[in-house]
């Protein structure tokens, strides 16, 4: 029976909301399905879909580590840990925002970031040297 008067919202703790949320995005992130072999620009679309939602948890991870600092009843280390998610998630989405523009990059025939490793394009293109834009950090050059 809800003895609670009718139009008032229920307060759920934080740390349920942000449970629910970050249970939400574990599922997203599964159910991800991988590309077709060969498919770039669906390689691309695939990377995007999970650099957003690694951001999403991130964000998750981030509304915890608030609510956390603002208990003074609870150990820092908690907030520590909150924060050490958050970091990590936002690694995850930077890797796959990169790994997106990769793809598109191989896509549209132009040269791929210094760091794409087995998916770098450069020696189809004809590349010795970063092209304008890209930084000479000495790693993936081909010789």
């Amino acid at each position: 029976m809800n003895t609670q008067p009718a139009g008032c919202a229920t307060v759920v703790p934080t740390a349920l909301l942000v449970e629910a949320g970050l249970r939400r995005v574990a599922t997203a992130i599964r159910t991800v399905a991988p590309p077709p072999p060969g498919d770039v620009l669906a390689h691309a679309a695939r990377a995007r879909r999970l650099a957003e939602l690694h951001a999403r948890r991130a964000r998750w991870w981030t509304v915890l580590e608030r609510d956390i600092v603002g208990n003074h009843d609870l150990p820092m280390i908690y907030a520590q840990a909150a924060y050490a998610a958050v970091a990590a998630a936002e690694r995850e989405a930077r890797f796959w925002t990169d790994t997106a523009e990769d793809w598109t990059a191989r896509a549209e025939q132009r040269p791929t970031s210094d760091v794409a490793g087995a998916m770098s394009n450069w020696h189809d293109l004809g590349l010795t040297a970063p092209p304008n834009g890209l930084p000479a950090t000495g790693t993936g050059l081909l010789r």
